[in-house]
């Protein structure tokens, strides 16, 4: 929340290596996936022959010529080196990969033309080119050095490079900033802000008046890999600037509530709220469920006192109520300036907030510390995840960012296994989050089958729920070995009486955006949660979830 140590800037370099995926480094520079093969996930598996290597046919008349006229040579796994080492099959069934496969092609064909026919065909499930990625997302920017949260050798950090590989956000999700605004001028919010509103001074002209919002916005988005000063956590995503803090960094509830009703009826999809009061409030509380019932997702910052004390709207259940961790993990306690990290059952995660690098009012950068400094990189997060995800419900990416924490890594008498009062669900990690969004981005409800995503170390709030994505009228109450409790599904602009008022105009299409959340081992609560992108409402109707 305080500002230390204004520096200039200094300059160093990062060197970007392409990987090949079996081209020569020429090759790769020039290509943007192989040209000798493709990537095809058959319906079935295909036969095999004496050796155990796949038989490319006969399969169907249409297979067979498709394969013939594109000249596929041979088949083989896809994932063949991993095959010859599973430990768990019916995880790698799960997932498919027993029948995908890279068919092999004369030289020179051309690749789209025939992915695109072979996924035309119904006994393919989906091709694809296999394409060529670069190696480690480092931004250029002269200052990413000096944002250790980022990534630094100890990783007593978020993992923002891997992540990044996965995603570095989309100028489609607009990140409202709720703070004392931004300095618009300065050169890392160059081409990042879109139109805010200042109810400090109830005109259309946010500029920050104390440097609390400038710095907070950039650790969220500053402009990324320009060769200008730091990079933020979500490279694209667009910045909202509302000043509902003055300039002596304190605002009234009704201008935070005015902000969020703003922010979410002129496109804002996630909320950053560095900010916070130690009084309940019905006109803040309106405005929060305002947001979150338009699917907004909205981060608060646990605040500084080091104390349980509960400051909102962190403390309200609609939030992602966000802690602080220092360079080394630990709860930040003192921070750099005092106080410490505040703690309490509603708190979710934390992320590092123990001098967090930010631009600074009027030009150059300087250090902050705070719980003010940990929320923006836990809202970038969620921006990072609607960038990969578009249909991703407010409630889907609460349990992404809980269930891809790292557990355990403060005190010991603090971070204990599973949820705590210090840590939530644990220290963010950008990386893990974001290879579940892959995982579940890559699911497919057919019929009874069913699978989870997949974290390597998973922590026990994520070991205890299922997602399954797609039309929830084919589901039924157990499949694949998954126990998935009663089926609850979200209305689908019905006009059932129970939900009047709670429809949304802006809901995913029918039948491609449902989400099914799934209880079960050692998960809190009974039964199950059902849920679409844009709409929370939910009846036992399993009629209401079809197309």
């Amino acid at each position: 929340m305080k500002s230390l140590l204004s520096v200039g800037l200094s300059s160093v370099g990062a060197m970007v290596f392409l990987l090949a995926l079996g081209h020569s480094a020429t090759d790769a520079a020039e290509a943007r996936y192989a040209d000798s093969w493709i990537l095809v996930r058959m319906v079935a598996a295909l036969d095999e022959d004496a050796a155990g290597r796949p038989v490319l046919g006969p399969v169907t008349a249409a297979f067979d010529l498709a394969i013939k006229e594109a000249g596929v040579t041979r088949a083989e796994l896809a994932l063949g080196a991993s095959a010859e080492n599973v430990t768990d099959r019916r995880k790698w069934i799960r997932f498919g990969f027993d029948r995908t496969y890279r068919f092999h092609l004369r030289p020179g064909n051309d690749i789209p033309a025939i992915v695109d026919r072979f996924q035309r065909l119904p006994v393919v499930e989906w091709a694809e080119p296999d394409f060529i990625g670069k190696g480690s997302a480092l931004p250029n920017d002269p200052r990413f050095s000096d944002q250790e949260y980022f990534d630094q050798p100890s990783d007593a950090d978020v993992d923002a490079p891997e992540a990044w590989d996965r995603t570095v956000g989309s100028a489609r999700v607009i990140a409202a900033v709720l703070d004392t605004g931004i300095d618009s001028n300065h050169e890392d919010f160059a081409g990042k802000a879109v139109a805010g509103y200042d109810f400090a001074n109830n005109d259309s002209n946010p500029e920050d008046d104390h440097g609390h919002g400038s710095n907070v916005a950039s650790i969220l988005g500053a402009t990324t890999n320009n060769s200008v000063g730091i990079a933020g956590t979500c490279w694209n995503c667009k910045i909202m600037p509302i000043k509902a803090l003055n300039s002596e960094n304190w605002g009234y509830y009704s201008w935070w509530a005015d902000g969020l009703v703003w922010a979410t009826d002129n496109g804002a999809r996630v909320i950053n709220m560095s900010m916070g009061g130690d009084s309940p409030s019905q006109t803040l509380l309106d405005g929060i469920v305002y947001a979150t019932d338009a699917g907004c997702v909205v981060a608060a910052s646990m605040m500084n006192e080091n104390s349980n004390v509960p400051y909102y709207p962190a403390a309200y259940s609609e939030t992602i109520a966000v802690a602080a961790t220092d360079p080394n993990d630990l709860r930040a306690e003192p921070f750099c300036w005092g106080g410490g990290s505040s703690y309490g059952n509603h708190v979710d995660v934390t992320a590092p907030g123990e001098w967090i690098l930010g631009v600074a009012m009027g030009g150059g950068y300087n250090y902050w510390c705070g719980t003010s400094q940990a929320t923006p990189i836990v809202t970038g997060l969620a921006g990072l995840i609607q960038s990969m995800l578009p249909s991703a419900g407010r409630e889907e990416i609460r349990h992404l960012i809980q269930s891809g924490a790292e557990d355990q890594v403060g005190r010991p008498s603090e971070d204990t296994p599973g949820f705590d009062i210090y840590h939530g669900w644990g220290r963010i990690n950008a990386d893990r989050t974001l290879s579940a969004v892959e995982s579940m981005a890559s699911l497919r409800v057919a019929g009874k089958e069913s699978t989870r995503p997949y974290l390597n170390v998973a922590n026990p709030l994520a070991d205890s729920y299922d997602f399954i994505r797609g039309d929830l009228a084919s589901l039924a109450e157990s499949s694949a070995g998954v126990d998935l409790g009663t089926v609850l599904c979200l209305e689908n602009d019905s006009t059932d009486p129970d939900t009047t008022g709670n429809e949304d105009t802006g809901s995913p299409a029918a039948g491609a955006a449902f989400f099914y959340l799934a209880r079960f081992n050692s998960a809190p609560g009974a039964g199950s949660y059902g849920g679409s992108s844009m709409n929370r409402d939910r009846i036992p109707a399993a009629a209401d979830c079809s197309p």
